[in-house]
């Protein structure tokens, strides 16, 4: 803790005397095309530990490496959730906007929201991503809970995404593909083979049967089409740009993996929010775990007593801005809800919270 997380990847690998390859494979391609981080500014506390539980998964027996939905976000997740938790009374209000969280000092008296009076409740989580709770930060707030008083110095990066469908499908390779030497750090994966109880005639005209889903991790590096970035670039020209770097990647010694007349239509993600160029905005950046960032981050319990926080932000071992962190953070703040503490948190000169049940 004292001494990683206050070292970038990096140098912790020593990697500005190695090879071009050591480079693309330890240091860039297992930061910036897996998380948007830059190994230049990682965390080697954060990379080691994650590289450390991928290879457990890689190498222990009954474990798994790649862990894959298998079929739609929405068909598969969200929707049956959604519906799990409304049989159980759960109220949604979709479309609300929380302008603001009001506190006594002691504990939040309740939640601002657009057109309505405030929302009261017994305890409150907030599952906000961290560049939304920010803004919610106001003076009393941070005075109140000053673990979230430096939320804004932790650090974003774009990662969006792409789909292309096809009339052909393309499997590629039985799980995610990571184009290490791509501009804008391509990582892809081909879904119909993981969607097998997925009728594809039914999607759609039913003409496609195959899709290929594309992140790209930076949006700041020229493309090799039109020679910008991607967050200067129109939808089309991002379209494009990605499929012209996998094309090179993908069409090698002969093969056509890749055919331009098998892309039907394409989907990109619409939290790149345009007019573009210059004035493209992202709803929905992503954490990345820089260097010494760690005691910005507060634990799933912070000072007020019925406040509880569920994010990637949130420390827990999991530790990366991805979905089993954000469950871990979830996990933890229900049980500080379930089991309060039996005495006020106060913080260790560590960063750590403490309590009796700690």
């Amino acid at each position: 803790m004292a001494e990683f997380e206050n070292i970038a990847w990096w140098d912790f690998i020593a990697a500005a005397r190695m090879s071009k390859t050591y480079q693309a494979y330890l240091g860039e391609g297992l930061t910036r095309s897996l998380v948007a981080m830059r190994a230049e500014e990682g965390s080697t506390r954060t990379v080691g530990v994650i590289q450390l539980q991928l290879l457990y998964g890689l190498i222990g027996p009954g474990q798994v490496f790649d862990r894959l939905l298998s079929g739609p976000t929405s068909d598969v997740w969200i929707d049956p959730w959604t519906q799990y938790l409304q049989k159980l009374g759960v109220e949604f209000s979709p479309g609300t906007r929380v302008t603001g969280i009001e506190t006594d000092g002691d504990r939040v008296s309740g939640i601002a929201v657009d057109g309505g009076p405030p929302i009261e409740a017994d305890f409150y989580i907030a599952a906000l991503p961290v560049e939304v709770m920010t803004q919610l930060l106001t003076d009393d707030l941070k005075r109140a809970a000053p673990s979230l008083a430096n939320l804004g110095k932790l650090q974003t990066r774009w990662m969006n995404g792409i789909q292309f469908y096809l009339a052909q499908d393309v499997p590629v390779v039985n799980g995610h593909a990571i184009y290490l030497d791509s501009p804008w750090a391509l990582t892809s994966i081909s879904q119909r083979q993981f969607w097998t109880k997925v009728d594809f005639s039914q999607l759609g005209n039913g003409a496609v049967h195959g899709i290929l889903s594309v992140d790209v991790s930076d949006w700041q590096a020229p493309g090799v089409v039109y020679g910008k970035p991607a967050e200067e670039c129109a939808a089309g020209q991002i379209e494009q740009e990605v499929w012209t770097q996998l094309k090179q990647h993908l069409n090698v010694s002969g093969a056509t993996t890749l055919d331009d007349s098998n892309l039907l239509s394409w989907f990109l993600d619409p939290d790149i929010e345009f007019p573009n160029p210059g004035a493209a905005t992202n709803a929905e950046p992503l954490l990345i775990n820089t260097a010494g960032s760690l005691q910005y981050r507060p634990e799933a319990q912070v000072e007020l007593k019925n406040l509880f926080l569920a994010a990637d932000y949130v420390r827990t071992y999991t530790d990366i801005a991805c979905m089993e962190a954000a469950n871990e953070a979830a996990r933890r703040a229900v049980n500080c809800l379930l089991i309060p503490p039996a005495r006020p948190l106060r913080r260790r000169s560590s960063g750590h919270w403490r309590s009796r049940h700690s």
